[in-house]
């Protein structure tokens, strides 16, 4: 759908250029970035006036406060109404990341063979992060109770003990490397402690090696009830998804069988 008009009034509300030619257009979530002649990045998104969540519009200034936190750091936003499209765009300019996404699709199927450091970055940003005190809202009980028992019944005594700050969408498009940052902050907030693992754990289960890395370095949180129920949880994602759709995903079957497994530990 063409957009320069869009285009025209980020660089006229934000007083910079962008580098049209080197945008990036996101299959994950309709977002689009572009780097500036300020060195800066600009995030562009929409969203229906019906569909404004609150917290994903302030999730970048609300970050500024996550010190020791790798991230993009917000500089400015401008958000306006477009009639004749019906949707709100807003843009926001924050640093430029130096390293890319692990995946730029979200999708992984070889290990990136990231150095041990990164790794070590990641557990340490995680657990900065959990400290952080906030009243932004990630994920509730409801939510994952409801996800649950909609797919494996409700017997299971679902309920989470360990809460926590999380990201709340810590994909492999959301992580850069060989040097950590992690981006896209929209989500953020209070959830099950091991949401951010778990998450990333189901990104990479079409990678043996790689879930058994994330299993490895995030054992203190998944190991736990509450990090099995957010797994479980996950699982009852991808079977939702299939029940939904009716056609089988490349995780359909393995997070099945992770289920199984789940249900017999938790019960």
């Amino acid at each position: 759908m063409p957009h320069d008009d869009v285009l025209d009034i980020t660089e006229a509300r934000l007083g910079l250029t962008l580098d049209r030619a080197a945008g990036h257009y996101s299959a994950l979530n309709g977002t689009a970035g572009f780097p500036t002649g300020a060195g800066t990045w600009v995030r562009l998104a929409w969203h229906r006036p019906a569909e404004v969540n609150a917290e994903a519009l302030t999730g970048l200034e609300a970050a500024l406060n996550l010190d020791q936190v790798p991230r993009p750091m917000w500089r400015s936003a401008a958000t306006w109404h477009d009639h004749d499209r019906e949707v709100v765009w807003r843009a926001d300019e924050m640093t430029r990341v130096t390293d890319p996404a692990v995946s730029g699709t979200g999708s992984i199927t070889t290990d990136p063979d990231l150095p041990d450091t990164w790794w070590t970055d990641l557990q340490a940003a995680s657990k900065t992060l959990a400290t952080y005190q906030t009243q932004r809202v990630c994920m509730t009980q409801e939510h994952l109770s409801r996800r649950i028992a909609e797919m494996y019944g409700n017997e299971l005594d679902t309920t989470i003990t360990d809460w926590a700050t999380v990201h709340g969408d810590l994909g492999w498009a959301n992580v850069c490397g060989p040097t950590l940052t992690l981006i896209d902050w929209e989500s953020w907030g209070r959830g099950p402690a091991a949401l951010d693992a778990a998450t990333l754990w189901t990104a990479s289960l079409q990678v043996p090696s790689l879930a058994a890395k994330v299993l490895e370095v995030f054992d203190e949180l998944l190991s736990t009830r509450t990090g099995r129920l957010v797994r479980l949880m996950q699982c009852a994602n991808v079977a939702r998804a299939f029940n939904r759709t009716g056609r089988k995903g490349p995780l359909t079957d393995i997070m099945a069988a992770i289920a199984s497994e789940l249900l017999s530990e938790l019960t």
